[in-house]
């Protein structure tokens, strides 16, 4: 504890600088100092009766006095004691004694100011702990640390606010404030203990390291991440870091990793000289020290992993956590799952080794128990992974839809929205109800890029919504105005002119104006042969009466037959290209020349409109991801955007050419209630939805038709995208034996089956049970 200034004679004349560091400090240590000694304070005994308390149900008594104290102490206007509040908020968090810091927080939060610093780290430890939501108590503490960092006499202090803060990241409070505070006097330890020859301790690194990238990797930390400050601390605690990893406990490890794995996206100066030999020391001890760490720790390291790529150490250790993670899938909290599937959508390597155990894993669990911003990360996440993750992505959506979306905000619904039409399983349901939230929540005033990623996802879900119903034009109309290909990446270009071409003219006519000054700006040689496809494709439904259209329609025409020669065009892109170039409208703006080239390639013959293909039909493949946060307070932190535009993309018909029953559901309601099957359900409320998942072998639609309880999702098994190997429902579909270790998963042994498998299927009983026969006639012959 400082001392007290007012017990000090400051003498006059020349010595400045202890008068300096009198006006550095807060005001607290005067009070406290009174309070302590010059009067007896209300909650003393309380608090002494407190700590000597070992556990919580010991504890409700002298919580309770306590409780009463506080508000004796309240109503008498008592100066505050720090020390005490300190001591008591340790305790309770330690005992998990939610009520009572709850009264601490809403005692303390007007007195901040007159508490050292400890006392202040303690407080919000404890309250971040126990989870206390009262954000005037936090908003509070990050003001603060704004005017008070200096309080902080060592790292220990600094980490534990800071942990504290990043739970509050997606709150109305200025943590970033906050952390410019500590961030500056976190540098300032950290070049004491180094001009010192002394070591701060390798714990405080490492949680103010994470906490602080945490930060910095979200949109409220961009300018300090800028700054030079952030720069310099990032340096000084990998240094520091490196000497002390002999003594790092496996949490300290796994902390260290994912913070240097998140600096490795943000700061690319520092890679070379700093990042990198610090991440191959972090690998070593990794697959040194593989046997200490507990399930979350291998979450967060595959994490980590999954960040870095190009660092020779981590390819030798990988293997290792990789083993790890396998074996420790069934004790994986939802969290981690979740974070574990990120990892596998993000590596390819991983990938390759996880994702079909990842996807088996999320089959089996019990989804109820998932919040709901977990289950937005794992629909994310096994939308990436393809045709292995789309039968885990109908459970997924199920439980999302039994909960109608509670729990979700804005942008998760425009991330879940995506997943389902990325992934083509057209859950009608709920994509309705997503559309319908959406249509009312504003979300044309998000972040430019998940608009975009909304206006595609709702072009791709169109058709298959109902026709009576207002929402989606209301959410179009809202999507359109707030125009997300301004100013936006090349690619997202693209796929807005692909989805202009599924709204109808009414709604998109308007718009075409700006976005054809978009694609002004574009450079043609700039986009893969995926893109271009997508963007003519989008030009083809535009007007020719619309300003600039020909000649951004010949300029990018121009492009294409320059690249006829050599370059690979997928059949998707094909048949954009044949829909696109049938309208003889839009071939007569182009020379004669460049029309036979296109026609020989795509084999046009001469004829008007030869029937081009339903614009409904079509999508585009880019992938976009989501800015998440990986720590353990808050969700993954999202992996930067990237887009795998050059891949192979499918068309999605879900039969819209026949409405039998439902209205844009695309099969027929009773061939589907045919094959319903009459098998009790299970009635206990821990167990997978995946019991409850079937297949229906009888709907008309080309891909997969799968029942969940009462609701029937389409789901896209294209043949020449995925293979069958690639396609979960297909590998469910293949299943003939069952044993007890695929019980969970082998759900055709217990659903109904086509006409061809059930009599295959009776055809191998009637021949086991005859065999059997035979066995039993020869024994009793013996």
């Amino acid at each position: 504890m400082a001392i007290d200034p007012v017990d000090v004679e400051v003498p006059s004349g020349p010595k400045r600088p202890p008068k300096e560091r009198k006006q550095s400090q807060p005001k607290q240590y005067n009070h406290q100092k009174s309070g302590s000694g010059g009067c007896h304070s209300r909650i003393r005994k309380p608090v002494l009766a407190l700590c000597k308390v070992t556990n919580a149900a010991a504890a409700a008594q002298p919580a309770k006095n306590l409780k009463a104290a506080l508000l004796e102490a309240e109503q008498g206007n008592e100066p505050v004691d720090g020390g005490l509040l300190g001591m008591a908020a340790a305790q309770a968090g330690r005992l998990g004694l939610k009520d009572l810091l709850n009264t601490l927080c809403a005692y303390s939060w007007p007195r901040l100011s007159c508490c050292g610093g400890r006392e202040v780290a303690e407080l919000a430890a404890a309250a971040s702990k126990c989870g206390c939501d009262d954000d005037r108590f936090f908003g509070f503490v990050a003001v603060y640390c704004c005017q008070y960092a200096d309080a902080f006499g060592c790292l220990r202090d600094v980490a534990l606010v800071a942990t504290a803060l990043t739970r509050k990241l997606d709150s109305k409070v200025d943590v970033a404030s906050a952390f410019h505070g500590l961030t500056m006097v976190a540098l300032k330890h950290l070049n004491n203990s180094r001009a010192s020859h002394t070591q701060c301790p390798i714990r405080d690194i490492a949680e103010f390291f994470y906490s602080l990238v945490n930060l910095l990797g979200t949109s409220s930390g961009t300018a300090l991440c800028a700054s030079d400050v952030a720069r310099d601390v990032i340096v000084a605690m990998a240094t520091s870091v490196r000497p002390q990893l002999h003594k790092a406990s496996a949490q300290d490890i796994a902390k260290t990793t994912g913070a240097a794995s998140m600096a490795w996206t943000l700061f690319s100066q520092l890679q070379d000289q700093v990042l990198m030999p610090l991440l191959q020391e972090l690998a070593q001890a990794v697959r040194f020290r593989h046997t200490d760490f507990n399930a979350q720790d291998v979450a967060h390291l595959s994490v980590a992993f999954a960040k870095v790529d190009g660092i020779p150490d981590f390819s030798t250790s990988l293997p290792v956590l990789l083993d790890k993670v396998l074996d420790n899938l069934a004790v994986f909290s939802s969290k981690d799952l979740s974070l574990v599937s990120w990892a596998a959508s993000r590596s390819q390597y991983i990938g390759e080794r996880c994702s079909g155990h990842v996807t088996k894993e999320v089959m089996r669990r019990d989804l109820s128990a998932f919040s709901a911003q977990d289950l937005c990360m794992l629909a994310q996440c096994l939308a990436k992974m393809g045709g292995r993750g789309k039968a885990a992505l109908c459970l997924v959506a199920g439980q999302v839809f039994a909960r109608q979306a509670q729990g979700l905000n804005t942008t998760d619904k425009v991330l879940f929205l995506w997943a389902l039409a990325k992934c083509k399983v057209m859950h009608l349901a709920l994509c309705r109800l997503i559309v319908r939230d959406l249509a009312v929540e504003n979300c044309g005033s998000l972040p430019r890029d998940k608009v975009g990623l909304a206006f595609w996802s709702l072009a791709v879900v169109w058709s298959s919504l109902p026709n009576g119903e207002t929402w989606r034009e209301m959410l179009a109309t809202s999507l359109l105005a707030a125009q997300p290909w301004l100013m936006a990446p090349a690619y997202e270009v693209t796929n807005a002119a692909w989805a202009f071409s599924q709204l109808p003219p009414s709604l998109s006519g308007r718009s075409w104006p700006s976005l054809l000054q978009t694609m002004s700006w574009v450079q043609p040689k700039q986009l893969s042969e995926h893109e271009l496809c997508n963007l003519l494709f989008g030009l083809s439904s535009c007007t020719v009466q619309v300003a600039m259209f020909e000649e951004t329609f010949v300029r990018f025409s121009g492009e294409l037959v320059a690249r006829l020669d050599g370059r690979y065009f997928s059949e998707h892109d094909r048949r954009l290209l044949v829909s696109a170039f049938s309208k003889q409208a839009l071939m007569k703006s182009l020379e004669e020349s460049m029309q036979d080239k296109i026609k020989a390639f795509l084999g046009i013959d001469a004829r008007e409109d030869p029937s081009p293909q339903e614009p409904e039909d079509q999508t585009e493949d880019t992938v976009t991801e989501q800015q998440d946060d990986t720590n353990g307070a808050t969700e993954p932190p999202p992996p930067p955007k990237e887009k795998t535009s050059d891949d192979k993309s499918t068309d999605w018909d879900h039969g819209h050419h026949e409405h039998h029953g439902h209205q844009g559901h695309g099969f027929s309601e009773t061939c589907c209630k045919a094959a319903s099957c009459s098998c009790e359900e299970p009635t206990s409320s821990n167990t997978s939805d995946l019991s409850r998942l079937r297949l229906n072998y009888h709907c008309n639609y080309k891909g997969h038709c799968v029942q969940l309880k009462h609701t029937f999702i389409h789901v896209d098994c294209p043949a020449e995208s995925d293979s069958e190997e690639d396609c979960m429902l297909c590998k469910m579909g293949r299943r003939r034996a069952r044993s007890m270790d695929s019980k969970g998963l082998d759900i055709m042994d217990a659903e109904p089956l086509g006409p061809r498998r059930q009599a295959g299927r009776q055809q191998r009983r009637s021949g086991s049970s005859s065999s059997e026969q035979q066995a039993q006639q020869q024994a009793e012959q013996q």
